[in-house]
């Protein structure tokens, strides 16, 4: 939503360079703040007090109550200019009102000037620059900037999932800690423990019975942005882990490299939050996890590239001999999300508690929204497309290519060419194995990508050498138990 200022300032291309690495955060008075990155800004525009809040004339394309929907051809339309408001074009003809913001700029009273029992309140949904949604009497109207765009548009409502959101369950949000409940009463960071992470030569210890930290070469985004196809997972149990980063590289992957910063000298750092939801700074080294052979243990990209992901999940594993929390192995999703974004709210749906529609508009809610939104199967060996289920195991949320598929969940395995997706069938046989875990994006938020499509893997050429996942724990998820505990 815009918000109330009292300038224009143009971010001339002369400053570019230097504002480009660069971020705006802007401190509201309710508390909050929200953060843009400036290469993602044209320019700032602020409006006088004196031109009101909402300019222009818009043209009702859409009014929604409920699931009911009337398209409109832009006839009806509504000129606001400074604190006066004209509706046209409606069927008892035209009104002019008088109107007065909130202070927070999130609804407007209007008062009929010829008819001063007639006062409404508006509710200021959304307003961007070519869509303005207004909430009146609980329904919705649809405003575009001309007539032939209302009469030409189709309806792109955020989904109302308010019914499906009461059936949720596991919810993770702390009132101590923006971190989530498991993060509650947890080892608060020293100066000590500062120094320690920000020391790229401290290595931490050895996991998932590998034997070494030896140095690798580094490509961070071997297809020039971070990509789902970059985690690959092989000898650690962190199936969560490396599905949570999937999901943050398909929704936000200009977040990733918000936070990544590449030293120069073979180290790199790693913005991260500690248990209390304050940042702390990760530091670690092009040493990567290995078995005595030299083989990379840890989650890698195409043809074995260490890239972006190596090294997030290198700084969680860094992350947690620091604190202690979970350890990698095992880490559930609203355990690992956190770590990056800072944010640990979520909730979850277990299998077979919502009906296959419901569960995919809870995803594509979520999605739409840049949540975290990992998922897994109670039942194995379900044919998905071209691939299986698998039971113990995470898997991200993604929209499909396929139009008969219900969604996608990408393996981090990242099999054969459709690197690890498998397109679900509208088959209730299949959809009532899936659960859901979805987490609320925290730092990611200002990063989401406006644009939600499907993910098309990157082409690549597959080798004889290519780590696959490891026989440990191929076995170990098929001797597990608790569902619950995702490899």
């Amino acid at each position: 939503m815009r918000r109330l200022t009292l300038l224009t300032i143009v971010l001339l291309s002369a400053f570019s360079p230097m504002l480009r690495a660069q971020s705006i955060k802007i401190h509201f008075k309710d508390g909050t703040t929200v953060v843009y990155p400036t290469a993602n800004v044209e320019k700032i525009t602020t409006i006088a007090s004196d031109n009101g809040y909402i300019s222009g004339t818009w043209y009702l394309g859409y009014w929604v109550s409920g699931s009911t929907s009337i398209h409109f051809d832009g006839s009806e339309n509504m000129t606001f200019s400074g604190y006066n408001m004209t509706w046209a074009g409606r069927q008892d003809g035209s009104s002019i009102y008088t109107i007065a913001y909130s202070n927070d700029l999130v609804q407007f009273t209007a008062t009929n000037k010829s008819n001063s029992s007639d006062v409404q309140t508006w509710e200021i949904v959304t307003y961007t620059d070519d869509l303005l949604v207004l909430r009146n009497g609980g329904a919705d109207r649809y405003f575009y900037t001309t007539a032939s765009a209302a009469a030409s548009a189709t309806l792109d409502v955020e989904d109302d999932v308010s019914d499906i959101l009461a059936k949720a369950g596991g919810y993770t949000k702390s009132t101590v800690t923006p971190m989530g409940k498991h993060f509650e009463n947890r080892h608060q960071t020293t100066d000590s423990d500062r120094a320690w992470l920000a020391n790229a030569s401290n290595e931490p210890d050895v996991v998932a019975g590998l034997s070494k930290w030896e140095a690798k070469s580094v490509n961070l985004y071997p297809f020039g942005s971070p990509s789902p196809a970059d985690i690959n997972q092989h000898a650690i149990g962190d199936c969560s882990l490396c599905s949570v980063l999937a999901s943050m590289a398909y929704r936000s992957p200009d977040f990733i490299k918000s936070i990544l910063k590449d030293n120069g000298n073979n180290t790199y750092t790693v913005s991260m939050f500690d248990p209390q939801g304050n940042k702390v700074s990760v530091s670690v080294s092009n040493k990567i996890l290995c078995d005595g052979n030299g083989n990379i243990g840890q989650l890698t990209g195409k043809n074995n590239v260490v890239t972006w992901a190596t090294i997030l999940e290198k700084a969680a594993i860094k992350w947690e001999k620091c604190y202690g929390v979970d350890g990698i192995e095992g880490i559930g999703t609203e355990f690992a999300a956190p770590l990056f974004t800072g944010c640990g709210e979520s909730f979850a749906f277990g299998a077979d508690v919502l009906s296959t529609e419901e569960l995919k508009r809870v995803i594509n809610w979520a999605l739409k929204k840049g949540m975290i939104s990992i998922g897994g199967f109670n039942k194995g060996d379900l044919q998905c497309g071209t691939l299986k289920s698998v039971t113990n195991h995470a898997f991200a949320f993604m929209l499909s290519n396929n139009s008969s598929s219900v969604f996608a969940m990408r393996n981090p395995w990242g099999i054969e060419s459709v690197d690890g997706v498998l397109e679900i069938p509208d088959d209730r046989n299949i959809v009532k194995t899936i659960d859901a875990r979805l987490v609320y994006p925290g730092a990611a938020e200002p990063y989401v990508k406006s644009d939600l499509s499907s993910y098309t893997p990157p082409k690549f050429t597959a080798r004889k050498t290519d780590l696959g996942v490891s026989p440990r724990l191929l076995k170990k998820m098929k001797s597990l138990t608790n569902p619950k505990e995702l490899w």
